[in-house]
């Protein structure tokens, strides 16, 4: 075997330990219940060094499942002339007796060896043992996945047969030295932290924490120059923005000739690319500039595009807002299009990236929630993965981690709660993330953020009279962003839960509480007594709030058998009445509410003028009542913005409360928010900035319709629009293809058309590898496919990914996009607001086409006011929302010039309605677009598709 780790300059250290790093490929996951190992493959690893390596294929005396074939490449054949266990077991437990066990997810393998150990007559191996994954999940704080094949991709180590128990444990054994040297660059301060939180990890992984804050504590080593401490916790410096230091204009380059010479070798000069660049620069430079509106084309490069031209624009004077869909596109933008701006302007743009107060992590807070041991494993892991984020982190932005799900109520207690909630004397204000961000924000030139901030902060990002200019990337969903933003619950059972939990801690019980902190002060226990009766106040007025709703309009709403859940529609003039602050109920409320906030802040304002008072988790506790009553004013300002939303948009609105057929009562559910957006960006956002330009690759339905004008609040006599096409070649690579035969989809799922659904999925994609999207308009037809397909052996095959089955959108949607064949199922919400990576689609399944469901008591409500405005609600919003969807979707089949894709659409209504055409007609218009009959497109699929990866590989 070829020696992988490192170039070494010192000679190994015998003395050092020997870590075996060991993979097993078995015949299932539970010894147990007979499952055997196939293949065994050990790595001796001393001092950084392979020394010794063994591997094996294993015959388990038993047929090896398909599913195990798929994974690891291994077949009944390959094993029948191995050895058995037992004929291996002796020298297994000699070669690993003496050494430190190591394995990703050293949970299964370690156990699973011992078993085998045992059942061939050894003993168990009572060695230390060591596991990868959650060294990695600590000390990778960033990392996407902690898969082995992806962490070895992202460090670069050489890894060509994932699953092959050798190459495996090759790559384990890389992995285990690229994490042991990232330990022992740990500051000492952070090793010292990172033991106190007492972790339990797998075996003794913990161990290594433990042995080199004792190897540090003999030999010290100096603090890194990118470091530094502040009151007992280690951070990464912030970076100044480098300033230019003459800021002049300077001459655009209008000519091919001019941009090819300042591009040099760095970027590729794009023809259609340069013409959307000059037709930007023009029109802002114009004596008259007017609102534009840019369509432009997978591969034409939009964010340079506009980036590029709007730089010799803005600079040096004006600033740029930059604002897009999704958290992830801001990132991208930063990353790669700022990083290739800077790399060819003769002048820098410094760039900041501006997200909600959530977004960011309080380290205050964070800090005295380290003082806290928890009950939870999970969460005392996140704490050390915190830690070591901390040492390089420059924006505090909790979105680094990628995490699946920040919903966990530690998250709660360490988010940050806005600058406002800062106390200049607080230790950490210096070097707090929003304050370091504010400075930041100063001196940038181009800001990235999302439209969900836009809406809520145009004026603050417009800078006052300043107008900068604004452009909104990915401008169709701007509109549905201001409608989210409007759409608000009122949740009774977590409002009450809140409560319960401010008082657990306020009264006396087994922990400490607000009532012992402040026991000795007779100023704060008399508001400790007050707060204990204003939370009891809160409670009984939420109960009566409840009560009143249920009775009213509640208690005689008809359920659905088709549907759990009982959503009953309110009238304006009810909802009023119900909010009328000068009612029983909601003085009631209110009143309770203000004086929780008023008692609690005399407690924090007698907390703050004694800070040498307090223990560390007296601060703590302090921070979780906090968190807590952060929830009682959302809920509280939930209700406000209700109010305010039916004095100023009445019409525009609707309400509804929700409840569970097997739910309490308590359970009840108050919702409401605008039905459209009209007018709320001409009052709201536009007036604080320049003509705005509208960008995006999917903005239009047809020429003539006004739907995004509507959306947008512009006036098509006041708007530019430019549209530039896509320069990939559709009609060689890609395909869209009708089944003419599917059977028309109805509102009722019957059993037939729920066959031919899964009869045809599978037919399309048995015995392939492509990377495959299936979308549907509901989670009960995932549910009901999913359940037909576990019937096949499509399971053994491909990985299959489901909406709401195997998790949730973000989680499925990561796993997707580091896949190779994998298969997702997924709802609406994976139609808009995704952006997947390079050749990560490949076959895209529309199972029927995408039309909101007209049951769906906003889309009811938003139909009937188009209605009474004299508007079809079909062609004026359904029809236009369909056709968008499904261009996006058709869109993110070619990323690149060498993409190959194609589209299939279950639908026949696309070919056979007049509104089919017109749908059509919005695709590229060198897009092959074939309507056949079932079992011929399924041939034509994979026929292409695999025409495609054979002229990738040649």
């Amino acid at each position: 075997m070829t020696q992988r780790s490192s170039q070494r300059t010192k000679k190994r250290d015998k003395k050092a330990p020997i870590y075996s790093v060991v993979d097993l490929e078995t015949t299932g996951t539970n010894v147990n219940h007979g499952d055997r190992i196939i293949q065994i493959g050990c790595v001796l690893v001393q001092d950084g060094e392979i020394i010794n390596h063994f591997e094996t294929k294993i015959n388990p005396r038993e047929k090896i499942p398909r599913s195990i074939v798929q994974l690891t490449g291994i077949e009944d054949k390959d094993v029948r002339k191995a050895p058995l266990f037992e004929d291996i077991a002796g020298t297994i437990y000699s070669l690993l007796a003496e050494t430190t066990f190591v394995a990703h997810n050293v949970n299964f393998d370690f156990p699973f060896l011992n078993a085998e150990l045992e059942r061939a007559g050894y003993p168990s191996l009572s060695i230390p043992a060591i596991d990868t994954v959650t060294l990695s999940q600590i000390l990778l704080p960033t990392a996407k996945s902690f898969r082995l094949r992806d962490l070895t991709s992202s460090l670069h180590i050489e890894h060509d047969h994932p699953h092959s128990a050798v190459s495996d444990a090759e790559a384990t054994a890389d992995l285990l030295n690229d994490l042991l040297k990232r330990v022992q660059e740990l500051p000492t301060l952070t090793l010292e932290k990172i033991t106190q939180l007492k972790l339990n990890l797998p075996q003794q992984t913990a161990g290594v924490f433990d042995a080199e804050l004792q190897r540090r504590r003999k030999s010290p080593q100096p603090l890194s120059e990118e470091l530094y401490v502040s009151h007992g916790i280690v951070l990464h410096k912030s970076r100044p923005i480098t300033a230019n230091s003459q800021r002049e204009k300077h001459k655009y380059p209008s000519t091919k000739k001019a941009k090819e010479k300042l591009y040099g070798d760095t970027l590729r000069l794009r023809p259609v690319q340069a013409k959307m660049m000059n037709s930007i620069y023009n029109n802002y430079t114009h004596d008259e500039p007017k609102n534009m509106i840019v369509e432009a084309g997978t591969g034409v490069g939009k964010t340079l595009g506009y980036l590029f031209p709007l730089s010799y624009v803005a600079y040096p004077d004006k600033k740029i807002v930059v604002s897009t869909a999704t958290n992830i596109l801001q990132q991208q933008i930063i990353d790669t299009s700022i990083a290739q701006l800077n790399k060819v302007l003769p002048f820098k743009m410094n760039s900041v990236i501006i997200k909600g107060n959530a977004h960011y992590i309080d380290i205050a807070r964070f800090v005295h929630s380290l003082s806290v041991i928890e009950d939870s494993k999970l969460v005392q892991l996140l704490k050390a993965k915190i830690l070591v984020w901390l040492l390089s982190t420059q924006s505090g932005d909790l979105d680094e981690l990628n995490l699946n799900s920040q919903q966990s109520p530690y998250f709660t207690e360490i988010r940050h709660q806005g600058i406002r909630s800062l106390n200049p004397a607080n230790a950490f204000y210096h070097d707090d993330f929003l304050v370091r961000r504010e400075k930041r924000l100063h001196q940038a030139d181009i800001i990235i953020t999302n439209h969900a901030y836009l809406v809520a902060h145009a004026q603050e990002l417009g800078d006052g009279t300043r107008r900068p200019y604004l452009v909104i990337d990915e401008a169709q969903h701007l509109s549905e962003s201001i409608l989210k933003r409007s759409r608000r619950t009122f949740n009774f059972q977590k409002l009450r839960t809140a409560v319960h939990v401010m008082s657990g801690l306020v009264n006396n019980g087994n922990d400490r509480n607000l009532t012992d902190i402040f026991a000795e002060q007779a100023l704060g226990s008399y508001n400790v007594e007050l707060l204990r009766g204003d939370l009891n106040a809160v409670e009984e007025a939420v109960d009566l709030f409840q009560q009143a709703l249920y009775r009213q309009y509640m208690a005689s709403a008809t359920s659905n058998p088709d549907n759990e859940l009982i959503e009953q529609p309110l009238r304006n003039d009810q909802v009023m009445s119900l909010l009328d602050i000068s009612g029983p109920v909601m003085m009631k409320l209110e009143q309770a509410l203000s004086s929780v906030q008023l008692h609690f802040s005399a407690l924090s304002h007698l907390f703050s003028s004694q800070p040498d008072r307090w223990l560390l988790s007296d601060r703590y506790l302090m921070s979780q009542f906090q968190s807590q009553l952060a929830k009682l004013i959302e809920a509280d300002q939930t209700l406000n913005e209700f109010n305010e939303t039916l004095q100023q948009q009445g019409e525009a609105a609707a309400f509804w409360i929700t409840i569970r057929q097997s739910s309490e009562q308590s359970a009840l559910q108050l919702s409401g928010g605008l039905l459209e957006a009209t007018h709320y960006l001409t009052k709201n956002v536009y007036p604080y900035f320049a003509q705005p330009l509208f960008v995006g690759a999917t903005l239009f339905t047809s020429p003539r319709s006004p739907y995004l004008y509507h959306q947008l609040d512009l006036e098509r006599n006041n708007t530019l629009t430019r549209r530039f096409a896509s320069p990939y070649n559709y009609k060689q690579n890609a395909k869209l293809l009708i089944a003419e035969d599917a059977p028309v989809p109805s509102a009722q799922n019957n059993s037939d058309y729920i066959k031919y659904l899964s009869d045809t999925i599978y037919q399309l994609t048995k015995n392939a590898d492509y990377q495959t999207m299936i979308l549907f308009n509901s989670l009960v037809m995932i549910e009901q496919i999913y359940s037909q397909l576990r019937e096949t052996d499509l399971f053994d095959q491909r990985d299959i990914l489901a909406q709401g089955i195997t998790g949730n959108r973000d989680k499925i949607l990561k796993q997707f996009s580091g896949g190779k064949n994998s298969i997702l199922l997924g709802a609406s919400s994976f139609w808009e607001g995704i952006d997947l990576p390079e050749s990560a689609l490949e076959l895209l399944i529309i199972t029927r086409l995408p039309f909101d469901s007209p049951d769906e008591i906003m889309n009811r409500a938003h139909n009937k006011l188009l209605q009474q405005q004299g508007k079809n609600p079909f062609y004026h919003s359904e029809l236009p929302k369909a056709t968008m969807r499904l261009r996006q979707g058709i869109g993110r089949l070619l990323r690149t010039e060498d993409d190959h894709g194609v589209a299939v659409v279950l639908d026949p209504r696309l070919q056979t309605r007049r509104y089919g055409k017109t749908i059509l007609s919005s695709l590229p218009t060198d897009l092959p677009v074939n309507s056949k009959k079932t079992a011929d497109l399924i041939s034509i699929t994979q026929k292409f598709l695999r025409n495609g990866k054979e002229d990738k590989v040649n």
